[in-house]
């Protein structure tokens, strides 16, 4: 089983993609099977357009976020096989669980006549009730580790090496999260690897690929023996072939020719997303501590775990996104976060208690 999160069209929303799943428009396939998940207007595709009007409107309630609120994946099975429809189902379910929109409104349907049986699954990120918007963090590594237990579970096909070549770590970065729980560039990168991916499949040119690039904030540099992306507002540089290897300079350069660097291009594109400071757990970027934390800062920058760690035994907004953002590493990684420093905690808490 391989999951993969897709890139959308720019010109495609809730309905245009809902859509593409019922009608199965790609030559030769055919719709096989399709129901609808948390949705009120029902659960068959008699319900479809009703239902695309109620996540739509749903979606509309979300006037804070300007990202994309629909996410697509496609779970493709290996040659010849098609689970029963009971695994279906919970193999969309399970899925849903992990990126944390179990409770989320989901249009699903699977797909026959072509190489491979598959099953696209479309989520609204907009919760139904809260309207907050749920975008899953480093869901690379949750889709891999859920079609593995999944294919366990249900004795599917194993696939062997799943995205292992292209999900090279970086140590460095990886070190950096885990001591400040805030976002690297290396996982900024890794987040949006799926637009940065069509926007190369899509370029025709080194100029192109530059103008694509810029949209999110990034350049693609010469570096050493290979290519870097190097973020234009920090000048952070990660290797390109690390993101994924068709960023490689032999790949490049050999769609490309040899390669040209864009001069100014900068000066004329306006970035839609651009790497920035957030907490690992995005959802608590909208955290009146983490605002309080960066809107007050003034001297040497402290990380958002030291100022949590600092600020738990006394400030309950911080205790609270204290126990959020640990709750999360435990989602993401199945791991038990580093113990924080309770005796300062407990300490400072004494101190606070007793004025």
């Amino acid at each position: 089983m391989i999951a993969k999160k897709t890139a959308m069209k720019r010109s495609w929303g809730a309905k245009s993609l809902a859509k593409y799943i019922a009608s199965a428009k790609e030559k030769g396939e055919k719709l096989d099977q399709f129901w609808l998940s948390n949705c009120k207007a029902g659960d068959g595709i008699d319900d479809l357009d009703t239902a695309i009007t109620e996540i739509r409107a749903t979606q509309a309630l979300n006037s804070r976020s300007k990202s994309d609120p629909n996410y697509h994946l496609v779970v493709s099975f290996a040659e010849g096989e098609k689970p029963h429809i009971d695994v279906l189902k919970d193999i969309e379910q399970e899925f849903a669980k992990a990126l944390g929109l179990e409770d989320h409104q989901r249009v699903v349907g699977t797909h026959i006549n072509t190489e491979n049986f598959h099953m696209h699954i479309q989520f609204n990120l907009v919760h139904p009730e809260t309207f907050r918007m749920h975008t899953p963090f480093r869901d690379f590594q949750i889709l891999q580790k859920t079609a593995a237990e999944l294919e366990k579970k249900h004795g599917l096909e194993v696939v062997q090496g799943r995205g292992q070549d292209n999900e090279r770590e970086n140590r460095k970065a990886r070190d950096k999260e885990a001591n400040s729980w805030e976002q690297s560039f290396s996982g900024f990168l890794k987040d949006h690897k799926s637009e940065l991916l069509t926007i190369h499949r899509d370029a025709g040119s080194w100029e192109e690929l530059h103008e694509g690039f810029a949209l999110y904030g990034v350049e693609l540099r010469r570096r050493g023996a290979g290519f870097v992306f190097r973020d234009i507002g920090t000048g952070t540089m990660e290797k390109a072939s690390a993101v994924d290897r068709l960023f490689s300079k032999k790949n490049l350069e050999d769609k490309y020719g040899p390669y040209r660097k864009q001069d100014r291009l900068f000066d004329r594109t306006k970035p839609k997303t651009k790497y920035r400071r957030r907490p690992l757990d995005p959802r608590l970027e909208r955290h009146p501590a983490w605002k309080r934390m960066t809107g007050g800062q003034t001297g040497k920058r402290v990380s958002w775990r030291r100022f949590l760690e600092q600020q738990a035994g006394v400030d309950a907004e911080a205790r609270e996104a204290l126990e959020l953002q640990k709750s999360y590493l435990q989602i993401i990684s199945g791991k038990t976060p580093q113990k924080i420093r309770t005796r300062q905690i407990r300490s400072r808490k004494s101190k606070g208690m007793s004025r």
